[in-house]
């Protein structure tokens, strides 16, 4: 079987990774380095690239143990929203007129490149955001994931998370890398951590793409 190339879209997770306001550092504490290496790690389950689950903001929803595989593993759609600004909301039509086609696609991957921000003051406060109608777009375009480059997929009071989360669409926060994957379709797998009863998850993502000859 050709496995194709692999494309890691994750960030790295240490006690520098940057985390959402509020949330708290993530700590790393070696327990011991003599016989053994042996460490613990405490942190938001939102921190780095992560998974939102529908019971993030729904208290009678999916957390992110119940979230099916099969909603974490397919065909991914790259849309390019380079040149969204910062601040700027994203619209329907901005993904509309990016694609003669309509839009058919197991999950989106919004490629702001905002990942470029990722050490900068801004990366939580300046970028930008999916509004209420592309959100609604991508639910009628029967997407089940959604991913983006930004630290959330919008800003308060979270229309997109409102919409995707009460569809059952897990949001993907945090991707990085997005360029090195040189195509718009692609296989997307971000495989959260078994938590039981939680409202999301750190994963590892990765893009999986045709070996080019």
């Amino acid at each position: 079987m050709n496995p194709g190339r692999i494309v890691d879209l994750s960030q790295p997770l240490d006690a520098g990774t940057p985390v959402f306001p509020g949330d708290g550092p993530v700590r790393v504490t070696v327990l011991d380095q003599t016989s053994v290496n042996l460490s613990r790690i405490d942190l938001c389950v939102h921190s780095g690239t992560h998974m939102d689950a529908p019971f993030h903001f729904f208290h009678d929803a999916e957390t992110i143990d119940r979230i099916s595989l099969d909603r974490c593993v397919g065909p991914a759609r790259l849309i390019d929203l380079r040149d969204i600004a910062p601040k700027q909301e994203i619209h329907r039509e901005h993904i509309e007129t990016r694609y003669n086609a309509p839009l058919r696609a197991h999950a989106a991957v919004l490629h702001t490149g905002w990942s470029a921000q990722w050490n900068d003051p801004r990366y939580f406060s300046d970028h930008p955001g999916l509004a209420a109608d592309a959100a609604q777009f991508l639910v009628d375009c029967g997407v089940q994931l959604v991913g983006v480059d930004m630290p959330s997929v919008d800003h308060a009071p979270y229309p997109a998370h409102q919409i995707l989360l009460r569809a059952g669409v897990p949001i993907v926060e945090n991707l990085t890398n997005l360029d090195a994957i040189g195509a718009d379709l692609f296989q997307l797998i971000v495989l959260p951590l078994k938590l039981a009863g939680r409202d999301g998850s750190p994963v590892r993502a990765v893009a999986v793409t045709e070996l080019r000859r």
